[in-house]
């Protein structure tokens, strides 16, 4: 099970966190003002929707980063890893390019997580060699909690993990 751990978001990490986070409370957001405004018809629909979706996005201004960790050890060599956690990543959100654009091979997405899967969670997967042909991966996974905790980096990192571990 993925544990918390203390990392501090570069600012390009942080900013994709963040506007991804923004544009997710922005749609529940739209989602209630328009369930809400459908009693009213055209354009007081229109007006709840977008003023649900402006509320989402100010909310999410007040969240806060936690990241959780959780290293998975497969028999396999590290491509094989990288292609599972890549296909891991696809099942519930988008594999994306390295935000920090370091070069180093780790994996990237953005997933939903935490209450029914609507809060979007940074992950990265590492894959180093370990013995025997076999892979050490490290994932590592960042939600954007707010009051009520969804423990949204840790899910995001766990359902990676066991995708991983698949054979």
């Amino acid at each position: 099970m993925a544990e918390k751990t203390d990392y501090e978001l570069t600012e390009a990490e942080a900013a994709l966190l963040a506007a991804a986070t923004e544009d997710a409370a922005a749609a529940a957001g739209a989602l209630g003002g328009s369930i809400g405004g459908a009693i009213g018809a055209g354009a007081a629909a229109a007006g709840a929707r977008k003023g649900g979706a402006s509320g989402g996005r100010f909310g999410a201004r007040f969240t806060k980063a936690q990241t959780a960790a959780v290293m998975v050890e497969a028999p396999d060599d590290p491509e094989a890893v990288r292609e599972r956690a890549r296909a891991g990543i696809a099942e519930s959100g988008a594999v994306i390019e390295d935000p920090n654009a370091a070069g180093d091979g780790s994996v990237w997405g953005l997933v939903g997580s935490g209450a029914m899967n609507m809060a979007p969670a940074l992950v990265r997967v590492q894959v180093d060699a370990a013995g025997a042909g076999g892979s050490r991966a490290h994932v590592r996974a960042t939600g954007r909690e707010a009051l009520i905790k969804q423990k949204i980096g840790a899910k995001a990192a766990d359902r990676i993990a066991e995708a991983i571990k698949r054979v």
